[in-house]
């Protein structure tokens, strides 16, 4: 009994004094495309939650998938398996974090309430064999509403249930993964690059797992890698090369035919991208803004492009207030001055 006692405080001890294990979180959408559901609310629950004793969320500020919901199928997945997420990111694991369905349903015949559900499942990776060490499945539902309700607070139930159903997955998760009793290998060298483009933000991949954006100092496994570095319209540029210690890679992307035909020149297209920016936009509000050429981004703005001339530059970044850029010069203008560099 006393050695059965002892057993029990040792493994007590080692577990309170074990380090969190390092993994990355993936968020994806498995449902239809019809409702936005607020992935990132979503994928902050998560982090939050699974942060903590057993785990240390290595990429909190750009969790792989919340953008999914921005594309026009609403659906966006990793190109890359547990092991090259792990080996990129230098985490130990990879937890898989999918909405499955989200639906309503109908309280009473005829209807005199309505509630939605969710159902989700939450997967451990070990980041170097890519083997699944557990899983779960949660189910959760909202309160009854009337259909009324949910029409016109749609957006603030949705983010609601999501958070529950986050919260409480998580719960459940950890004590699976603490029953598994999981313990990864150790992972491999990991040497420091530097990333620069002539596109300010432009996204840096490697091996399929985003990295970042450029200007970005990357610490990647040693050895041989596949780095993808793109940005709307411009033509992706891709290698296979090998990483060491202290390497700087200076990429010029150039324009693809699409581009060259909206903004004529590499130079201009900087130009442009760099004024974005200097309304206080973030990264991926200026690749947005580029990419949809028809949006509100640009009715909005000011600014003409396909027209031949660069008005003053008024955004409204999301989160920040009202900015006028200087004056521009025309778009005649920054081409001669291109033609003189």
């Amino acid at each position: 009994m006393r050695n059965v006692v002892l057993s029990i405080a040792i493994l007590a001890a080692f577990v309170a004094t074990a380090e969190p294990r390092r993994v990355a979180l993936v968020v994806q959408n498995h449902t239809s495309d019809a409702p936005t559901l607020p992935m990132t609310a979503f994928a902050d629950t998560l982090t939050s939650r699974l942060s903590g004793k057993t785990f240390r969320v290595v990429n909190p500020h750009n969790v792989i998938g919340v953008d999914q919901n921005r594309t026009a199928k609403g659906e966006l997945m990793p190109d890359a398996s547990a092991q090259e997420i792990g080996r990129m990111l230098d985490a130990e694991g990879v937890v898989t974090a999918s909405i499955q369905e989200f639906t309503g349903e109908d309280i009473g015949v005829p209807a005199i309430a309505h509630t939605l559900k969710v159902r989700l499942a939450l997967n451990l990776a070990d980041a170097a064999t890519g083997e699944t060490i557990c899983g779960i499945d949660g189910v959760e539902f909202s309160k009854n509403y009337t259909a009324e309700k949910v029409k016109s607070d749609t957006a603030t139930l949705y983010e609601g249930l999501m958070h529950l159903a986050a919260a409480k997955a998580s719960e459940k998760f950890l004590a699976k993964v603490a029953a598994a009793g999981w313990n990864p290998v150790a992972t491999a060298e990991r040497v420091n690059v530097n990333f620069t483009c002539n596109i300010q933000g432009a996204d840096v991949k490697i091996d399929g797992v985003a990295m970042g954006t450029a200007p970005a100092l990357v610490g990647v496994p040693k050895g041989v890698h596949n780095l993808r570095v793109e940005y709307p319209f411009c033509v992706p540029y891709s290698v296979k090369a090998s990483f060491v210690e202290g390497q700087t890679y200076n990429i010029v992307l150039q324009l693809d035919a699409t581009g060259r035909e909206r903004f004529k020149s590499e130079t201009l297209f900087a130009e442009t991208v760099d004024r974005i920016r200097k309304t206080g936009a973030t990264d991926d509000y200026v690749r947005r803004t580029l990419a949809d050429g028809t949006s509100q981004y640009w009715k909005n703005s000011g600014v003409k492009i396909d027209h031949g001339e660069v008005k003053d530059l008024k955004l409204d970044p999301p989160g920040g207030s009202e900015t006028v850029a200087p004056k521009s010069p025309t778009v005649d203008q920054l081409m001669e001055k291109a033609r003189g560099m």
